[in-house]
């Protein structure tokens, strides 16, 4: 896949659509959709690379996430624009919906589309779930941490940081071994 450049407006734009038009979960879905599958400003293994860092700095993961693309693509002023792009809309729409539903009080069908909204989060997320699967499950060593840790934290219960915890240094042992022998 040929990779096509991104100006500052357009990283500021892109951001500011998925931030108007998205909320709750499966904004990483989104984002991967945009940057990745229709933009071709990142491909899936740098995107990958920007999510696990942005799962592991503190803070909200998709806005480490943005910071993280926006300074990939032009450094700091891309990770101030994508920043801003993404929070500027969110920010004043916020205001408007509270002052709207201040205005209108309890109605069914703010419900209801709440309910569709996060019906649509829901399936972003699975969808970023299956292309994180289908992209480990190139190495066995990969899917085999994957199901271990789905199955110790979906099955088992462990609470998560513990698991990752564990499971993150053998990861990084078995991917730097694995780039050893590409760069060897």
């Amino acid at each position: 896949m040929r990779l096509q450049s991104a100006s500052l407006a357009g990283l500021f734009l892109a951001c500011l659509k998925i931030g108007m038009l998205s909320f709750g979960g499966g904004l990483s879905g989104w984002l991967y959709r945009e940057f990745v599958q229709q933009k071709r400003w990142i491909d899936a293994d740098d995107f990958a690379s920007s999510l696990a860092i942005s799962q592991m700095l503190p803070g909200a993961n998709v806005i480490n996430l943005v910071v993280c693309m926006g300074e990939q693509l032009h450094g700091p002023a891309g990770a101030i624009s994508a920043a801003l792009g993404f929070l500027i809309g969110p920010f004043f729409a916020v205001i408007g919906l509270s002052i709207l539903i201040d205005s209108i009080g309890n109605a069914g069908s703010l419900d209801a589309a709440l309910a569709g909204v996060a019906a649509a989060a829901t399936g972003l997320l699975i969808v970023m779930c299956w292309h994180g699967v289908r992209r480990a499950s190139r190495h066995v060593a990969g899917l085999v941490i994957v199901v271990a840790v789905a199955v110790a934290v979906g099955v088992m219960k462990w609470p998560l940081l513990a698991v990752v915890v564990c499971a993150a240094p053998v990861s990084i042992a078995i991917s730097w071994k694995r780039v050893g022998k590409v760069d060897a």
